[in-house]
């Protein structure tokens, strides 16, 4: 038998066994509450309901006799001192007795000391139900309650327990107990981990009182899942303060589907409340491992040592637990810690954050008129995944930006930013293998016939030198682009973005075109003849005196309303242009990687091979680089004429965060990812349009989606108004989303890839809501 350690012993002790009739006559006699006593159950004390009436409830605790008055003591003044300082935190007050102290004493044979509280409504859950939204609120109310608890002191708080994370180099001599080999040894890695990595650093961590128990058996919801209340302050002690933070995300993981996920949940609230510090930060999941060890070995050691004093809520779960520590060490400790980190540092900027209309001010006084999304703006500070935080910490679903194409802070993209950026900066005047490792990984995902990349910086560059490209292959000037293009900033390409002309502008060597729409859409009926209108443009192009340089278009006609196109017409067209000795130019900028689902590129669902591709927004995640992938001869017509030089363009850095996309695009099997959720994300939109006459219809590939908002169905009458209600109503609810169209009245949904089914039934239950109100 294994000797006791001093710090075990608590669990040892049998706990009080007072029955129902005997708790009503102490909550009576002690404490003058007159009502019927119900056992709700505890580990090493007794609790008891009191009901005095049908609005009146208090719990009896009669206390385990490891309890000293120094504890209680502690317990009581730390609860007075929270509901002095956060009055609005769901907690139970302590009960005087009829002669006025917080606590008594009853002999039963043996003596314990009895407490009351006020009751606290609610019921624990299991946690697996639990989406982001809940369990952000709820690592926000464990931040909350250890703000509470900051200037706190206690004489007795050094009140020393097994699970105050700093004692895990303790339960070494329990090891043997862990009668599965596996996880003996998978426990003797963590607890050496533990003590090379966490104990020489944990004394230097922000320590307090704290709860130190804030399980997911300690917090009660609501129907709603919102907390209603904390309770059991029996492990309060002077410790770190993470280690708060580490119980409430251990309890979820080993209870989740997704545990980093819904850890990265939790986190998220807890730093808009309380930010870690670096120290605290890095050894997070070191933490957590302890945590889950400390469980899983005091209660083998328990069951081997003391059966008799073990009860089913011990031992409940702890199978999951080990479950969930074998599965962490398999995913890498350190990977693991990458991604807590991360969602540690939505809090973490490196300027001060400006309150919202001060910072409107100082924008529009320096940047002039640069516009912004939505009536009321998001200020944004962080992110994560698929969403973004603002200054008050609220938490936004991102159904809109595709620069992030693999998720807001993606860790992956920027360790590798961060990795290539401590090591070397430079151009590709010097030799290096990043540009050419990416300019082969791009050129294997592209027609045969294309086999040359040029970097640039962004969309707009890309397009610029695609067109100087076109121009001096054909020797031609004139374009043509759809009715709404928008293809860049530049003065050449914003010539041929006919969504941002003035009024009454159009130059003369830009002609446009009615997009080859599907004809599974509305558009599709209408007397436009794209093919015709084609051969009509380029006549005109020749008439001038101009040829034709290019066609640019596309791959989903976004600007216009979001159209897949009919593949026969549109490779009739390009047939066309090609006769007219011009070429075609795939703008991927939007469409591009894996946005369409099926393919990596959007053209490539047409059938079109181009002759020029442009890549840019989503190809860095946020990171700003970009390219232009086209044939060897038509590449060098410009080189020949006056050579091409991007100073940034190709440069490690932005190499490695491309290279970093490319890698997570592959490695998550995103494209079968993007096509199965963007197919449940059309279907549960079209069966929402069968609710709403606002509706026209919903266009979709993969997840790019236009949903065309018209008066009714019957004039199809453009409805810009009700667009523009819709999307500022979204925002309201904390999900965003844009607007396209010649009529600025297309909803355009166009998230992150690795958008969930559970992402798009949140978008749907808001989405409903304002189309309800309009």
């Amino acid at each position: 038998m294994i000797e006791t350690p001093q710090l075990l012993k608590p669990l040892t002790v049998q706990p009080p066994t007072i029955d129902e009739q005997q708790a009503a006559w102490i909550a009576e006699h002690e404490f003058g509450k007159q009502g019927s006593a119900t056992e709700i159950g505890g580990e090493r004390d007794q609790n008891f309901r009191v009901d005095v009436d049908e609005d009146e409830a208090y719990v009896l605790k009669i206390s385990s006799p490891a309890d000293d008055v120094g504890s209680l003591d502690l317990q009581t003044e730390a609860l007075h001192h929270v509901n002095r300082i956060d009055p609005d935190l769901p907690i139970m007050e302590p009960v005087p007795t009829l002669d006025g102290s917080f606590w008594t004493s009853i002999d039963v044979g043996e003596t314990y000391y009895v407490r009351m509280f006020t009751h606290v409504s609610g019921h624990p859950v299991s946690g697996s139900e639990l989406d982001d939204e809940v369990l952000y609120d709820y690592g926000s109310v464990v931040a909350r309650l250890g703000k509470a608890l900051r200037s706190f002191f206690h004489p007795n708080a050094d009140y020393d327990i097994v699970w105050d994370l700093r004692h895990t180099s303790e339960l070494r001599p329990l090891l043997d107990s862990v009668t599965d080999p596996e996880r003996r040894a998978l426990a003797e890695r963590i607890l050496n981990r533990f003590e090379n990595r966490v104990a020489p650093d944990f004394e230097s961590l922000r320590m307090q009182v704290i709860h130190n128990d804030l399980t997911l058996d300690n917090v009660l919801m609501d129907e709603q899942n919102r907390v209603t209340g904390i309770v059991d302050f029996g492990d309060l002690t002077h410790t770190a303060l993470v280690s708060d933070l580490v119980m409430a995300v251990a309890s979820v993981m080993y209870r989740h589907e997704n545990p980093i996920e819904a850890a990265q949940a939790v986190i998220r609230g807890y730093v808009s409340i309380t930010p870690l510090e670096d120290e605290e930060r890095n050894l997070l999941v070191d933490l957590v491992a302890s945590r889950l060890l400390a469980w899983g070995v005091t209660v083998a050691w328990r069951i081997e040592e003391h059966p008799e004093k073990i009860d089913d809520h011990s031992a409940a779960g702890v199978d999951g637990g080990w479950a969930l520590l074998q599965s962490l060490e398999e995913d890498g400790l350190d990977n693991v810690g990458r991604c807590l980190r991360t969602a540690s540092l939505s809090s973490n900027v490196p300027y001060p954050q400006m309150e919202q209309s001060r910072l409107c001010s100082r924008r529009s006084t320096v940047l002039g008129e640069s516009p912004l999304f939505y009536e009321d703006p998001v200020h944004v500070v962080g992110g994560e995944s698929v969403w973004l935080f603002d200054s008050d910490g609220q938490r936004y679903l991102d159904a809109y930006n595709n620069v992030q194409v693999v998720g807001h802070t993606n860790s992956a993209v920027a360790d590798a930013i961060g990795g290539q950026a401590r090591k070397l900066t430079t151009h590709t005047r010097y030799l290096h293998e990043a540009p050419v490792r990416l300019a082969e990984r791009l050129l294997a995902t592209m027609p045969d016939k294309l086999d040359r990349v040029l970097f640039v910086n962004s969309g707009s560059e890309a397009t610029d030198v695609a067109w100087r490209l076109a121009k001096a292959a054909t020797g031609n000037n004139g374009a043509i682009v759809s009715e709404n293009a928008y293809h860049g900033i530049t003065d050449a390409v914003a010539e041929q973005s006919s969504t941002i002309w003035p009024e009454s502008f159009s130059p003369e060597h830009v002609e446009t075109i009615e997009p080859p729409v599907d004809e599974r859409f509305h558009r599709s009926n209408s007397n436009s003849e794209p093919v015709k209108d084609m051969t009509e443009s380029l006549d005109s192009l020749e008439r001038q005196g101009l040829g034709t340089a290019a066609f640019m278009f596309d791959s989903l006609f976004t600007s216009d309303g979001i159209y897949p196109p009919d593949k026969i017409q549109l490779g009739k067209m390009t047939d066309r242009v090609r006769e007219a000795g011009g070429l075609v130019i795939a703008d991927e900028v939007q469409t591009g990687h894996g946005r369409c689902g099926s393919d990596l590129w959007g053209f490539q669902s047409t059938d079109i091979v181009p002759d020029i591709v442009t890549i840019g927004k989503p190809m860095g995640n946020g990171h700003p680089v970009a390219a232009v992938v086209t044939q060897s001869d038509i590449a060098s017509t410009l080189y020949d004429q006056m050579g091409f030089f991007s100073t940034f363009g190709g440069n490690p850095v932005s190499c490695a965060a491309a290279l970093a996309v490319l890698d997570q695009i592959q490695q998550r099997d995103l494209l079968t990812h993007v096509s199965a959720v963007g197919e449940y994300l059309k279907e549960s939109l079209e069966e929402l349009a069968a609710d709403y006459e606002l509706i026209g219809e919903v266009r979709q590939r993969g997840l790019m989606i236009g949903i065309e908002i018209v008066k009714d169905q019957d004039s199809w009458e453009p409805a810009p108004r009700q667009t523009t209600a819709v999307v500022n109503g979204l925002r309201q609810r904390q999900v965003l989303i844009g607007s396209s169209g010649k009529n600025d009245n297309v909803l355009k949904i166009r998230p992150p890839l690795i958008f969930e089914k559970g992402h798009v039934d949140h978008l749907l239950e808001r989405l409903n809501e304002v189309l309800s109100e309009q």
